[in-house]
């Protein structure tokens, strides 16, 4: 099992084309991804609503309150099925 604040490789051929900033811009831990500015606004923002096309590695930001949350989706214990998984932004 993946720890809960990894973000999966894109290996799903859906995330293939999908423009996202590499995982490698982004530091997380338990509570926190830390990414410049630029790498925020690379993300796609789903503030209102949940995307479409569910499978490991998708990410996006979301704005609650004032706060950035980067979400994305990861590997699941259950066969077929992904876990929602989110931290607050820190911008550097």
């Amino acid at each position: 099992m993946m720890a809960v604040n990894t973000i999966p490789e894109i290996t799903d051929p859906m995330g293939k084309c999908r423009g996202q900033p590499s995982r490698q811009n982004i530091i997380i831990d338990d509570t926190h991804a830390l990414m410049f500015e630029t790498t925020l606004y690379q993300l796609a923002e789903y503030s209102h609503s949940m995307p479409s096309g569910v499978y490991p590695e998708k990410m996006w930001r979301a704005k609650w309150r004032e706060i950035w949350l980067l979400r994305w989706y990861g590997e699941s214990d259950i066969p077929g099925m992904c876990s929602n998984n989110q931290c607050e932004i820190l911008i550097l």
